[in-house]
């Protein structure tokens, strides 16, 4: 999964950054509201957990910009706030849950995924600049028509966009597009990203998928 944690208090941050990550999710974190919403507003996530209080701008103004915005990702406020009228406030806003600080990981972690298969079951489609993937029936169209893409090719534009905005390296790559827990030798990652590259570039005139130099790959829309 690809994560958002805006939390002001480092020791949390980096806690639970470290616990994602050993599970192998891929993990952002926002020190204040201000830095939560330029990130979000660039990257889609598949869960955004927020402190609900924050320097300059609260986490529950982050969720009312995410949600005023359109977005649909899953948002999670993380808070000392444990009266009813709080709680009240952050669902009113959009949040999706509510935990109570303190909490352990084991709680949160069950509590994101109850969360994200409530949103997967309603999601039916991603859309990036000019091009829509049907998760459905596994279409791609743009304003100038249908993509054709191999499941592989399907399964990585997908992928990427779920992590637009960040650098996918060929290890995260494998292990979560492939679900291979090691590089092969063979030039598989790198034929796969150059035919979607091209067939994308063919029907929408950008170049969307760059190669970042012993990185990996990113895909953006300048």
């Amino acid at each position: 999964m690809n994560i958002l944690i805006a939390e002001d208090d480092e020791h949390i941050a980096e806690s639970l950054r470290k616990n994602f990550a050993e599970d192998g999710n891929h993990v952002m974190i926002a020190k204040d509201g201000k830095e939560a919403i330029r990130i979000s507003d660039k990257i889609l996530f598949d869960i955004i957990l927020l402190d609900w209080r924050m320097p300059e701008i609260t986490g529950i103004e982050v969720c009312r910009h995410i949600r005023e915005n359109g977005s649909k990702v899953p948002i999670i406020l993380l808070t000392a706030l444990s009266q009813i009228k709080n709680k009240i406030e952050a669902l009113n806003l959009g949040a999706d849950d509510y935990v109570t600080k303190p909490f352990s990981f084991e709680e949160l972690n069950a509590r994101m995924k109850a969360v994200i298969r409530r949103y997967q079951s309603n999601t039916d489609e991603l859309v990036f600049y000019e091009i829509t993937v049907d998760l459905i029936n596994r279409k791609v169209c743009t304003p100038h028509g249908k993509i054709n893409l191999t499941v592989k090719e399907f399964d990585l534009l997908k992928y990427f966009i779920l992590h637009k905005g960040s650098i996918m390296s060929k290890e995260e790559i494998c292990r979560d597009v492939w679900n291979l827990e090691f590089v092969p030798t063979t030039n598989l990652i790198e034929a796969t990203v150059k035919n979607l590259r091209k067939k994308l570039e063919e029907n929408t005139g950008k170049n969307l998928i760059k190669s970042i130099y012993g990185e990996g790959y990113l895909l953006i829309a300048e």
